[in-house]
């Protein structure tokens, strides 16, 4: 039997920890063999601060659970069950007390690696907290236009910019500001 990624339910919050703690668990029994990948899927998001400073935090995709790569047999589910703050295998069905192997559903490689590249991207490139759309009102809370009140005419993602629509002696005026220079109305 081949090697496949399953989910495993945590505690909410724990994801890294559990990762530890199957390392170090692993290390101790001397059976590394017994799972081959974890995966914490994460992406870094990136909030404007005012006066120009950023602060990056990371954002776990799915909160409470963590992806491993193992051959599912009595072994590594008893093993898995065993480390602390873990709460089981998602979609398993346990029959007489032993895990139905079938029942447990798992995850398409492809999948994998498609989480990967965005963990990857997020990396390359953090997203921002706060998203804004074409069409939206939007309040500057900083700068020289502090307190006008606008329209979002552009969005520069990458750039951490936006394009607003302020009214300025009776004159609709593109200006460029910082995502962190407004907020939503």
């Amino acid at each position: 039997m081949a090697e496949k990624w399953y989910v495993v339910h945590c505690n909410t919050g724990s994801e890294d920890t559990v990762k530890g703690y199957i390392i170090a668990q692993m290390k101790m029994d001397k059976c590394e063999e017994l799972i081959s990948d974890i995966l914490v899927p994460t992406e870094t998001i990136e909030e404007q601060l005012k006066g120009g400073r950023k602060k990056t935090s990371e954002k776990k995709f799915f909160p409470g659970y963590l992806l491993v790569k193992t051959q599912l047999n009595e072994e590594s589910w008893h093993f898995l069950r065993n480390i602390p703050k873990v709460i089981g295998f998602v979609g398993g069905k346990v029959k007489d007390g032993k895990l139905i192997v079938e029942s447990v559903p798992t995850v398409d490689e492809s999948e994998i690696n498609k989480m990967r590249n965005k963990i990857e991207e997020g990396t390359l490139k953090p997203t921002p907290k706060v998203i804004f759309d074409k069409g939206e009102s939007v309040k500057v809370i900083e700068g020289p236009f502090e307190n006008f009140t606008g329209m979002v005419e552009e969005v520069k993602m990458d750039k951490g910019k936006i394009q607003v629509l302020v009214e300025i002696f009776g004159r609709a005026t593109p200006i460029d500001l910082d995502f962190n220079q407004v907020e939503k109305i």
